[in-house]
């Protein structure tokens, strides 16, 4: 019979006190599914079946199946048993070196003989069940919290698109009850709630952040109408939406998590109330308030009763940790991190009522940086630059974001041969300079914290690239075209409308020799 196909299905006998339940033992090489668990099977596959569930597997000639019936009862008040109904299949990860089917026959086999025999039958049974449990970290609970957490993922990626409770429980593989109960249980509210907090999370980001009319903004985040949206908000938030926007734009108390933040804000005359400050990037803050130097402190962040807060989605693994809680503390801002820094600039600035400043800003940078790079074509025309930075024991290539957006992007310069399209940066090993032969050689501060030691250790690189014997025959080298911005860390390579305004005046003090020549 081997290689043929056969299709088994039915309802397993409810039992007459209604508790019965059945162990199934799928053991083979084919793919097999019970509903509503449906995912693919291999090898041996192993599930407890309530009763009066709905069993469906496609077998080979070559497999074999076996189902086991057993009560299950549950310890009550005054030592009591009662019966236990389960909702939902439990599913087992085979135990590694077992044979499960083998141990079934045995069992089996038994039951069939005298009153000892089936008591070994039972014997065996409960070792059975305890090797399914000791070799499963939670048999159900495992499993039931990935099919949380992949609708959760999907909410998230489709929380725009129309969403209805049958889709999330065709994803998680269970019956729409019994998922809807099952997600209450773990994450405290419906999915239909998760959603639509998910729905208005984004909406408010793009109310403090584009000027888009709020029937666009319902459309773009799910929500079939303004007006539907407009009631959802206000039952969140207690306000409609305009008056959410008017109390953020009023804000006094603005804090900022990102340097670059900080940057525009400062472009935009504002000062935050707090911000992180290190000797990474001296921005040069008078009144703001410490909350960290390279990462948010949770507690100085609450103590400082921020209205608003500034950030990006971008963090590493511990603030990450810490983020879930900001919107906690105060209403969050989350500006693209990797948007273009005039978009953000202009994002920052609806966000605080401050869109003619940043126009004024831009209007004005633009034009300042036509005339920088008309007074700076005498030197650097037809010139290639190359951006190299330099840190404690490390070395890097900045491409066409932070420095070298102002210096490959606004100022029009050139960039060596062979440099690639490089984003932020790229590390290398300091021989890869030599590699290139640039006109112009701008070295810069990687990873600077301004402290002696990374100081130190940044003159000890230097002089490791100088006293290589490839050094001299470079062109920027033997022209002495070879300039530095080490003096105040990261101030010039800040990937932010202050910062970027600064360079365009550094750049000219430090080829103010050349121009005169």
């Amino acid at each position: 019979m081997s290689g043929y196909l056969y299709r088994l299905s039915g309802r397993l006998p409810p039992g007459g006190a209604g508790y019965l339940h059945s162990l199934l033992l799928l053991s083979g090489k084919t793919e097999s599914f019970v509903r509503p668990v449906r995912r693919p099977k291999m090898l041996q596959t192993v599930m407890i079946i309530p009763p009066g569930a709905d069993l469906s597997a496609y077998i080979g000639g070559w497999e074999r199946i076996m189902v086991l019936s057993f009560s299950m009862l549950q310890e009550s008040t005054g030592g009591q048993h009662v019966p236990v109904c389960l909702e939902q299949p439990i599913e087992f990860s085979p135990v590694p070196g077992c044979s499960l089917m083998d141990i079934g026959m045995e069992i089996s086999e038994k039951l069939d003989g005298d009153a000892p025999q089936r008591m070994k039958a039972n014997i065996l049974f409960q070792e059975l069940l305890l090797a399914l449990f000791e070799g499963s970290s939670g048999p159900n609970e495992s499993a039931q919290e990935r099919a949380i957490a992949q609708t959760v993922e999907y909410m998230h990626r489709n929380y725009h698109r129309s969403v209805s409770r049958e889709q999330l429980a065709e994803v998680a593989g269970m019956s729409a009850d019994y998922y809807s109960r099952l997600f209450k249980k773990k994450l405290g509210q419906t999915p239909v709630e998760f959603l639509t907090g998910i729905r208005l999370k984004h909406a408010k980001q793009a109310l403090l952040s584009t000027k888009e009319s709020f029937r666009a903004i319902a459309q773009s985040v799910g929500f079939a109408d303004e007006f539907y949206f407009s009631r959802k908000f206000r039952t969140a938030t207690g306000v409609s939406p305009s008056h959410y926007v008017r109390q953020v734009k009023a804000a006094q108390r603005i804090v900022s998590l990102q340097h670059h933040l900080t940057g525009h804000l400062l472009a935009l005359g504002i000062e935050p109330y707090a911000a992180l400050v290190n000797s990474y990037y001296p921005l040069r803050l008078k009144e703001a308030r410490d909350i960290g130097h390279f990462r948010p402190d949770l507690d100085k962040l609450a103590a400082v009763e921020p209205d608003v807060i500034f950030t990006c989605e971008v963090y590493d693994e511990e603030t990450q940790q810490k983020s879930r809680m900001f919107e906690h503390i105060a209403q969050t801002v989350t500006i693209p991190f990797f948007e273009d820094w005039r978009t953000q600039l202009r994002k920052v600035a609806v966000a605080t009522g401050r869109e003619g400043e940043a126009e004024d800003w831009l209007q004005h940078y633009e034009l300042k940086a036509q005339q920088t790079r008309a007074a700076l074509s005498p030197f650097t025309e037809g010139k290639s630059v190359l951006i190299v930075g330099v840190g404690n024991g490390r070395i890097c290539l900045f491409g066409h974001r932070n420095v070298g957006a102002v210096l490959y992007g606004d100022l029009g310069l050139q960039a060596p041969d062979g440099l690639g399209d490089i984003g932020l940066y790229r590390e290398i090993d300091y021989s890869e300079i030599y590699s290139y032969d640039p006109d112009i050689l701008l070295l810069t501060s990687f990873r600077n914290d301004g402290s002696p030691l990374t100081k130190l250790a940044i003159r000890e690189k230097i002089r490791q690239i100088e006293s290589d014997p490839r050094w001299m025959a470079m062109k920027a080298v033997r022209s002495s075209k070879v300039y530095s911005l080490f003096e105040e860390q990261h101030l010039y390579t800040l990937y932010s409308a202050y910062s970027h305004n600064l360079l365009l005046d550094k750049l000219l003090e430090l080829w103010r020799t050349e121009l005169s020549k």
